[in-house]
């Protein structure tokens, strides 16, 4: 059992990276499905894939997957709940990753809307290849006002490239809001 005894509007989030890694799943990777609290993986409908979770690796996330049909987008979504970012000046988040052959993708802040809801990029791309690598990025709430401060819900969005089978291991995630 992990203990969720963090504070700050960053806390739940973390504390469901903290589960994914302690409960380290393996198996086929399903479409819309928890593969552990608030972390999931979602497809385009309109292609077909096929993915594993490995669960021997050190970290907190290790997986391949491959397109099998079609030509569509796939993702990691992590919720953030619906933190209200009013009172503070940016989001972010660190990771650590490392990939047999390089891979780049972009991440977002998802938030919920009347509408559906709205995507909010964050300006670098993730860069992984056969060296465990760290990388942070930030989102200035004052340069975006795309984001909104208020939703009833988030998540952190991970898009990977549909190009190429995606072989990646997530070694750390963490989030912050300051």
């Amino acid at each position: 059992m992990t203990n969720n005894i963090q504070l700050g509007p960053d806390a739940e989030a973390n504390q469901l990276i903290r589960i994914l890694k302690a409960q380290n799943p393996g198996g086929d990777i399903p479409c819309e499905t928890p593969i552990a609290p608030g972390v999931r993986f979602s497809f385009d409908p309109a292609a077909r894939f096929r993915g594993h979770l490995r669960p021997e690796v050190e970290g907190v996330l290790s997986f391949r997957v491959e397109q099998i049909e079609g030509s569509g987008w796939f993702a990691l979504h992590v919720m953030l709940g619906g933190v209200d970012l009013s009172d503070f000046s940016v989001i972010g988040f660190v990771c650590k990753s490392d990939a047999p052959s390089a891979l780049a993708l972009k991440t977002c802040i998802r938030s919920g809307n009347e509408a559906g809801f709205v995507d909010c990029f964050f300006d670098k791309h993730v860069v992984a290849y056969g060296e465990t690598s760290t990388h942070l990025d930030v989102i200035d709430l004052s340069q975006n006002p795309d984001l909104p401060r208020q939703a009833p819900w988030r998540d952190f969005v991970m898009f990977f490239p549909n190009d190429k089978p995606i072989d990646l291991t997530l070694r750390d995630l963490r989030f912050f809001i300051v």
